[in-house]
């Protein structure tokens, strides 16, 4: 296949890099036992937190983190996990790795580990238990002034210096939604102004993240007329984005014809990637929502903020884990390409969840750890974030291969991605471009022995990146395999 790049045709807008973020919440061993280790503990970290996820974090250049959920956000109470003394709590939805809820881990913590890693901190506001009272008191205490009651209470536990939080989700669209205001956009229109007016002076300068359409509720205008209500018809300033959760696979939408986590046909594999599709749907009727409910004069963008395969081996009943084959590692590449083409509205992709939980990037076990095939890919791909899309056009039609093209700002280096979906097939790749000479600097992929093999403690390295050859500018795409490629003008 014969690819031709024009570099000079360029889209208005960059691929943000809060399209490489992560989630995590109080579920199974994601923070105790993945993410939070204790300061005293024997396991390389700081302030608690082990660092090989730090280093990990930090080397896919992550964007944003948003915590505390998701469904845990909404019944949250961030003043149980401040201070010396805490004290755990009933776990009101509790599974086996978290009877009660502990509060080791809490806004400090949180915002440290934001710290760390350079990404920016989302907090979900609990609006379904919670209250706007609650909300304001928590954004003193990450915000204020050491003169506020709760700014000195920041300080005293440590952090002088406000957090300066620019970024709250209101409410999670599961929880929220599904439980509480299932059939009632108004009811949820009401309590989102509620939380707006608490902060009503100093909203100008925040990002406030609502509800988008759930999947649970399958009522089409439901976000729209939640829309209709907080913006007073398009007048008013409305969410900056709307969230979007859509888990995909056999545990979710696909049921069986997607197959198990490792045990999976040649069917089942092309029905999971086959289904991509339907985020591109999301984005398309988001866009469609915005652009009849929101007012121009107010942007509104969208925060996919829970994304990835769900297998029906992660279960309450094991913790939500999963396996994790090179077929997760081509649907999380392609499920990135269709964020970075819809970057003009798409400014945050959440990867679910960080540790040991779903399509996570790690997997931990006491001192051991090992990165997933989402995390090689996510790495590979980074070379993205920040660059400007460009047209890349086929020579002819080859449903198994999808790319994705960014130039620099200072229009000296190109990066391309390529992403194999083909079992059998190898696939040669080349590229002609329009302007001038470019020569291949590097080339990475992210492929494996066998489509059904997964790293483990044991065999970490099964999954990896390793650095290939190009031929001019003719590359080999392997069988199931993720590739990127970086050229530099000559």
């Amino acid at each position: 296949m014969k690819y031709k790049l024009f570099e000079n045709l360029k889209k208005e807008w960059k691929v943000d890099k809060k399209i490489h973020s992560v989630f995590f919440e109080y579920f199974g061993e994601v923070i105790y036992d993945g993410i939070w280790v204790g300061k005293d503990s024997d396991i390389p970290n700081i302030d608690g937190i082990r660092l090989d996820v730090i280093n990990g974090v930090k080397e896919l250049g992550i964007g944003a983190m948003r915590w505390p959920g998701g469904c845990c956000a909404d019944h949250y109470h961030w003043k149980n996990g401040i201070g010396k003394e805490r004290y755990n709590r009933l776990h009101p939805i509790a599974d086996p790795a978290n009877p009660v809820w502990r509060n080791d881990f809490g806004t400090d913590e949180f915002l440290r580990f934001c710290e760390l890693v350079g990404a920016e901190p989302v907090l979900t506001v609990n609006t379904a238990t919670g209250s706007p009272e609650e909300f304001l008191d928590w954004y003193e205490y990450v915000n204020g002034p050491t003169n506020t009651k709760y700014g000195k209470m920041r300080a005293d536990n440590g952090h002088a210096e406000p957090y300066n939080v620019k970024y709250f989700g209101i409410g999670n669209t599961d929880e929220n939604v599904w439980h509480i205001d299932y059939n009632n956009p108004v009811a949820y229109a009401q309590t989102y102004l509620k939380y707006q007016t608490v902060l009503r002076e100093d909203r100008k300068r925040l990002y406030f993240i609502g509800l988008g359409l759930s999947t649970r509720h399958k009522l089409p205008g439901w976000t729209g007329k939640a829309l209709d209500h907080i913006t007073r018809n398009q007048r008013d300033r409305g969410p900056d984005a709307l969230s979007v959760h859509h888990y995909l696979g056999g545990a979710k939408q696909g049921g069986e014809r997607c197959g198990g986590d490792v045990g999976y046909t040649d069917e089942n594999y092309y029905a999971l990637l086959s289904l991509l599709e339907r985020y591109q749907y999301d984005i398309d009727l988001h866009r469609f929502i915005i652009s009849e409910h929101t007012s121009p004069s107010y942007p509104t963008k969208i925060c996919f903020d829970e994304w990835g395969a769900w297998h029906p081996q992660a279960t309450f009943q094991n913790n939500q884990k999963q396996k994790q084959t090179m077929r997760d590692g081509i649907f999380a590449a392609l499920a990135l390409h269709i964020f970075y083409r819809n970057g003009d509205i798409v400014e945050f992709a959440m990867e679910t969840q960080l540790c040991n939980l779903l399509q996570s990037l790690f997997e931990t076990d006491g001192e051991k750890c090992f990165k997933t095939p989402t995390y090689y890919v996510m790495k590979l791909f980074k070379e993205h974030l920040g660059q400007t899309p460009i047209t890349l056009l086929p020579d002819d039609a080859d449903g198994y291969l999808d790319t994705f093209a960014t130039v620099s700002d200072d229009g000296k280096r190109i990066v391309v991605s390529v992403v194999n979906k083909h079992l059998y097939d190898e696939k040669s790749v080349s590229f002609a471009f329009k302007e001038s000479e470019w020569k291949a600097e590097r080339a990475d992929e992210v492929t494996a022995a066998d489509v059904r093999a997964y790293n483990t403690f044991d065999e970490p390295y099964k999954i990896t990146e390793k650095e290939i050859k190009v031929c001019g500018t003719e590359i080999k795409a392997p069988p199931y395999s993720v590739l990127r490629i970086i050229f530099k003008k000559v």
